[in-house]
């Protein structure tokens, strides 16, 4: 609804508009009467006036006045004047002071009425503008303040490939995100790899550690020069902009570089080298950045360096030099927790000292694995019961330098040794070994003669050593494998329960039945009905 504001000298003049006419098919919600400029100015300053009907001729100030006083104080609101002069001077000064029209007396009331609609359909469009601008206004804040997200985001599509680097695609983005480029132009990558955090980081700390890095990279690195730096492939990278005819100091950006990592180590407690790149045109920059990362996978030696891509000293990707694993796995068999911890340190420490490469610590980091799987599955033992999948083979991260994989290796050699000897405290190799023996025989019928040979123990010996560490018979725990086993296929299976009782050894369906009915309270059909219904 709009407003309307009727001024005049003449009282009998206001009722006849604000009276007279008939404002009921208008969207007018208030209807204000004022007899002069003063009393006019009083409303407009206490009320939202959308329409403002002023005669020009007033004692004291007049109508032009007030509407110069309108233009500044209520800046929205249409004005229309009324006037008993035909007076040419008044016309061109109402349009001067922004008047929306000039109307003689005596006012036709239909004349009035049809200005009047017309104001509202002006003041209406206004809005519908203003509205369009203020919401552009909103929107283009809000994608300035993304812009530095969307420059990321179009450098990672393009380096993965996912935008065309053909020349109207990539023209079309650099004016969309405002980057001084174009297809003349050339980049500089220069390639932050962190080593070591100094601190424990959790995964939100270390983002947030990362985005650190990256600011400081930009402060540092690249400062006024053009060029911005993003996230890609878990690393931090710096695209420097080289504009044509113009060249980057080398010398400047490896000086810049060393005060960086200078800088992240003092303030954020880490380790990290830099491998900064040649200038490289637009179309061929996925392939350089490619040559970035190669680089350092094959640094696993070094750390705190800035490594230029025409130097000559970046460590060649050798033949792996491996521990030879079989210790190992006596080691954790026996949970010799210090000595397997001293041994991977030693490995390490003398890895350190040689031109290794990639290969090498990734077969260091399988190495370590196959022995960890093999010890504790011969055990019996759920590996993933010990460490969630992504903590165990944590490939990225432990593989990126020596002191990752030592970090990793350490805790994987710790936990697996805590974890094993709390699982087989009390239990002797040999018991161990007779377990072992029955489980992987189930499917057979062993006697206590052919269990003692596998060990090299007199039978009755073997059986009272059995007992006194496991609390159970070798019988007792023969039984309660292999119905453990039969409770599982019955629960998991659609199997036939003769099958069954042949993969728990027992030829002998109906003797199978009685001794499972014994064990388990129920027959292997029931026990299967409560489970799969």
């Amino acid at each position: 609804m709009f407003n309307l504001l009727v001024v005049d000298d003449e009282k009998i003049a206001v009722k006849g508009i604000t009276v007279g006419i008939d404002w009921e098919a208008f969207p007018i919600g208030q209807i204000y009467e004022a007899l002069d400029v003063s009393e006019a100015k009083q409303v407009l300053s206490q009320n939202r006036i959308d329409i403002m009907i002023s005669d020009i001729e007033m004692p004291g100030s007049n109508g032009l006045q007030l509407q110069e006083w309108v233009r500044t104080h209520s800046p929205q609101t249409e004005t229309i004047f009324l006037t008993g002069h035909a007076n040419f001077e008044y016309a061109q000064q109402a349009v001067r002071l922004g008047s929306f029209d000039y109307v003689l007396k005596p006012v036709d009331h239909d004349r009035l009425q049809d200005i009047v609609k017309l104001a509202i359909e002006k003041i209406k469009e206004d809005q519908e503008q203003t509205d369009f601008h203020e919401t552009y206004k909103m929107y283009y804040s809000h994608w300035v303040n993304e812009l530095p997200t969307l420059v990321e985001k179009f450098w990672q599509e393009l380096l993965s490939g996912k935008i065309p680097a053909n020349e109207e695609r990539l023209t079309r983005n650099f004016q969309m995100y405002e980057i001084p480029l174009d297809m003349t132009s050339r980049i500089l990558p220069i390639l932050i790899s962190v080593e070591h955090w100094k601190e424990d980081l959790n995964a939100r700390d270390e983002e947030i550690m990362e985005y650190a890095i990256r600011k400081a990279a930009a402060e540092i690195i690249v400062v006024e020069q053009a060029g911005c730096v993003i996230q890609e492939n878990g690393s931090s990278l710096v695209l420097l902009y080289v504009a044509e005819g113009s060249e980057l100091s080398l010398p400047d950006i490896k000086a810049k570089c060393e005060a960086y990592i200078s800088a992240c180590h003092r303030y954020f407690q880490c380790s990290l080298s830099c491998y900064v790149g040649e200038e490289t045109p637009l179309i061929k920059l996925t392939a350089r950045v490619a040559d970035l990362f190669q680089n350092e996978r094959n640094n696993v030696t070094k750390s705190n360096c800035v490594w230029m891509d025409n130097e000559t000293d970046l460590p060649l990707t050798n033949k792996p030099q491996v521990p030879t694993f079989s210790d190992w796995i006596v080691l954790l068999e026996s949970g010799k927790k210090a000595e397997l911890v001293a041994r991977i340190q030693e490995n390490i420490d003398r890895l350190q000292k040689s031109e290794v490469g990639s290969e090498t610590v990734e077969a260091f980091y399988y190495g370590l694995l196959h022995v960890v799987y093999h010890v504790l599955h011969k055990k019996g033992l759920a590996v993933h019961e010990m460490l969630p999948h992504q903590e165990l083979q944590d490939y990225n991260s432990a593989t990126r330098s020596l002191n990752q994989l030592r970090n990793w290796a350490v805790r994987i050699a710790t936990v697996s040794c805590d974890y094993m000897n709390s699982h087989l405290k009390g239990v002797s190799a040999v018991t161990a070994k007779v377990c072992q023996y029955i489980d992987e025989h189930m499917e057979e019928e062993l006697s206590r003669e052919e269990l003692a040979a596998s060990v090299y123990l007199n039978p009755a010996y073997l059986s009272r050593l059995f007992k006194k560490e496991t609390g159970l018979s070798i019988s007792e725990y023969s039984l309660k494998v292999r119905m453990e086993k039969a409770m599982k296929l019955l629960a998991e299976t659609n199997d036939k329960i003769s099958y069954v009782a042949e993969q728990t050894g027992y030829s002998h369906f109906s003797f199978f039945a009685k001794m499972f009915k014994k064990y388990s309270g129920l027959s292997p059909q029931e026990y299967r009905k409560n489970f799969q219904g």
